[in-house]
């Protein structure tokens, strides 16, 4: 668990280094125009992106005993490594350049999408599927 804890964090970290909001953000980032601009909004893509994902995790976590919940937690190590260097090599095309944080945060909201809904499905998936792992509800 604090192994989790602890690539989430370096995560985030990494991220928010790379891309603090400006102060000129535009409210509609269609109208970005400088590239601090848009990796600003690619960060807060990415922001909005992770909060699903961490409500959905929560949501799933709960509603599982005590062992499925410690398979969740591995799994979920394991997918933060596999988005970690999956985004680095993605941002690797444009490596040392401007658009190098927007591109990797681009692929993080992508990938933590992804896996968002997969979690949900976990949430919510259909009579006789029995790849479900049907949590126990209260």
């Amino acid at each position: 668990m604090r192994r989790l804890a602890a690539l989430l964090c370096l995560s985030l970290v990494v991220t928010a280094s790379a891309a603090q909001a400006p102060d000129d953000l535009p409210k509609d980032c269609a109208k970005a125009e400088t590239q601090r601009q848009l990796t600003a909004c690619a960060y807060r893509d990415f922001e909005h992106a992770q909060a699903a994902y961490a409500a959905v995790f929560r949501d799933l976590a709960a509603g599982l005993d005590t062992a499925r919940r410690t398979l969740l937690r591995t799994a979920q190590k394991d997918w933060l490594e596999y988005r970690t260097s999956t985004c680095e090599f993605e941002a690797s095309a444009v490596r040392g350049g401007s658009a190098e944080p927007m591109v990797r945060l681009q692929c993080q909201t992508r990938v933590t999408r992804e896996r968002t809904n997969e979690l949900r499905r976990q949430l919510n998936c259909p009579e006789g599927d029995l790849s479900c792992l049907r949590p126990v509800r209260p």
